[in-house]
């Protein structure tokens, strides 16, 4: 497995619409509030009355309803467009994000993957929950489901894995673990999730193949598959059968 790499390259580049809103300063005033039309780590479209002018700086507080978070960032505007309605209401405002941490980067990437696996579940597809704290091995399993053909979105902290698997807006397909097997807290409760909902689960074994006790008594559910090896055709073989 190592498409972690492409993945995160792919990032910046990756664009989509999400339902949500944008309050505009620009030197501590307040300018509006916009219609957030899309957003990538490489900047977002907006839409709303504005004077706003390429090369000025504003300051963003965005608001995305995908995962109700409010992010704080700075950006630079590339492009105003007049859609030609003749009254200066609703142009749209291109905003490109010189500067991003980390951390703003990942909440941009989570936003657009909850976006997404929405949208596949709403056609039909039910997406793949990968529950790994692991960030590296996270994003290659990630990737390798994604490679099928199947959505898959992943969370690093049970906390988060919880609020997923109790979501009423997103039903997953099946769990995804793999180092969670060695905490027995966590262990808990994937159990309880896979035996009172009858969750698909698939336990990745460790590369020598070799599962916890506490794995090994799960697998002896019907609803569990456990691949026999480390390997992408031994996955693939246990998320379709």
């Amino acid at each position: 497995m190592g498409h972690a790499k492409a993945q995160r390259d792919r990032r910046s580049s990756h664009r989509v619409d999400l339902d949500g809103r944008a309050v505009l300063f620009q030197r501590g005033d307040r300018i509006g509030q916009y219609t957030l039309e899309n957003i990538s780590a490489g900047g977002a479209l907006i839409s709303g009355e504005s004077d706003l002018r390429p090369g000025h700086l504003v300051h963003l507080l965005i608001d995305l309803d995908s995962n109700h978070e409010t992010m704080s960032l700075t950006g630079s505007i590339r492009r105003v467009q007049d859609r030609g309605n003749g009254n200066g209401n609703g142009g749209g405002v291109a905003i490109s994000f010189p500067v991003l941490s980390a951390d703003q980067e990942d909440a941009i990437h989570d936003a657009v993957l909850r976006t997404l696996l929405r949208r596949d579940a709403y056609a039909g597809r039910s997406p793949l929950l990968v529950f790994e704290p692991r960030r590296r091995v996270r994003e290659e399993i990630e990737a390798e489901i994604r490679s099928f053909g199947i959505p898959a979105y992943g969370v690093e902290s049970l906390a988060e894995a919880v609020n997923q698997l109790e979501d009423e807006d997103t039903e997953y397909a099946a769990l995804v673990i793999h180092s969670v097997t060695h905490d027995p807290r966590a262990m808990d409760v994937v159990e309880f999730f896979t035996r009172s909902d009858s969750l698909r689960t698939v336990i990745l074994p460790d590369p020598q193949g070799t599962l916890t006790p506490r794995a090994e008594r799960l697998a002896k559910l019907p609803q569990v598959k456990v691949p026999r090896i480390w390997s992408r055709s031994e996955l693939r073989r246990a998320l379709t059968s």
